[in-house]
């Protein structure tokens, strides 16, 4: 797929403001992650912060240079490993091991062209009775020139979540969509506007609102989002 290298760099750096979605997403994920965890698509270590108490933490990345700033980063958390490692590749499985009670992966898997593969990988090396957590952008008619120019092969929504975790055999406990006004936004500028990638002023702006955005959101579940969370458990050995 052909994408815009500087925008996807823009959209990394600008990720820092909108900090409260990060928070959002991790309380989100939270409940579900357990002592030893593999994170697909880690970047420079922005979940690995949460987990550093936990007795394992796998991150991997296609990336050498983010590989090696998180191995700075938390060079003094021996739990706290990293490896650059692609998960649609046959030695993923062996390279990582199978150790792992929690694997999950942050807006990454739209990033994957063979996601079917990378989410086999992924169910492989997690333990019987262990949960498949993704968080990945919503809804294939919120498409257009935000998600080409970073380079989005696809969005996804909560049937065809349910049918990929189905074909992985997961058995799907919980989805959800959040942040309906992020969706919004992101269909102003990307469906709309045409733009390459969301202008700063909004995003501050929206992380100012987060905090209220999820409070009402937790007592009113939209009927959309900018990304749907899919938690899925694989069944124990029986």
């Amino acid at each position: 797929m052909e994408y815009s290298e500087a925008a996807l760099q823009k959209v990394r750096e600008d990720r820092l403001l909108i900090d409260q979605a990060d928070q959002w997403l991790y309380e989100e994920i939270q409940p579900y992650v357990g002592r030893r965890v593999l994170e697909i698509g880690c970047g420079l270590g922005n979940f690995a912060r949460h987990f550093t108490d936990r007795d394992l933490y796998v991150g991997v990345e296609t990336s050498a240079d983010s590989v090696a700033s998180m191995r700075q980063t938390f060079k003094g958390h021996p739990n706290v490993r990293s490896l650059v490692a692609d998960a649609t590749d046959p030695g993923f499985p062996a390279l990582v091991g199978s150790d792992f009670d929690t694997v999950f992966s942050l807006n990454v898997f739209e990033h994957i062209d063979d996601h079917q593969l990378a989410l086999r990988h992924a169910v492989q090396v997690l333990q019987p009775g262990g949960h498949m957590i993704l968080v990945v952008p919503a809804h294939q008619w919120l498409y257009g020139s935000l998600d080409r120019s970073i380079g989005h092969y696809r969005r996804y929504d909560k049937r065809w979540l349910s049918a990929l975790y189905d074909e992985a055999r997961l058995v799907t406990v919980r989805q959800k969509y959040i942040n309906a006004m992020g969706a919004l936004g992101w269909l102003v500028n990307g469906r709309l506007g045409r733009q390459e990638t969301p202008p700063a002023g909004q995003l501050r702006l929206l992380n100012i609102l987060i905090p209220f955005l999820k409070r009402a959101e937790r007592l009113l579940p939209p009927p959309f989002g900018i990304s749907v969370l899919a938690v899925g458990r694989k069944p124990a050995k029986g």
